[in-house]
C-alpha cells in the first residue's frame, strides 16, 4: 500500500490548480519523505488498483484516508464521482 500525505499544486492556464507532485510512503505510521510527480502516481495506480490511499495526521497519530482513483488517466481523486479535476481531499500542501 502507498500512502500520500501531502500534495503540491501548480496553476494551469486559465487559473485552475492541478496536482503536480506528492509525498508518499509505504508506512502508515510515518510521515512521507518520498516524492513523485502526478504521472508517476497515475502509472502506479493503473498498475496497482486500490493500492494508494490518503492519510492524515490527527490527534497525534496517522490515520488511513480514502482510496485514490484515476479519472481519464489524467486526474487523481478520492471521491466517487468522475469530475475531470484533481481532488485529494484536504491533504496538506507543500
Amino acid at each position: 500500500m502507498v500512502y500520500v500525505d501531502a500534495v503540491h499544486y501548480e496553476q494551469g492556464q486559465g487559473g485552475y490548480e492541478y496536482i503536480s507532485r506528492m509525498k508518499w510512503t509505504n508506512n502508515l505510521s510515518q510521515q512521507a519523505v518520498d516524492e513523485c510527480d502526478k504521472k508517476g502516481m497515475i502509472d502506479f495506480i493503473n498498475q496497482n488498483p486500490n493500492q494508494a490511499r490518503t492519510k492524515y495526521y490527527r490527534n497525534g497519530r496517522w490515520v488511513e484516508g480514502e482510496i485514490i482513483r484515476v479519472v481519464d488517466n489524467r486526474y487523481l481523486r478520492t471521491d466517487a464521482n468522475n469530475i475531470k479535476a484533481d481532488n485529494l481531499g484536504s491533504l496538506p500542501r507543500y
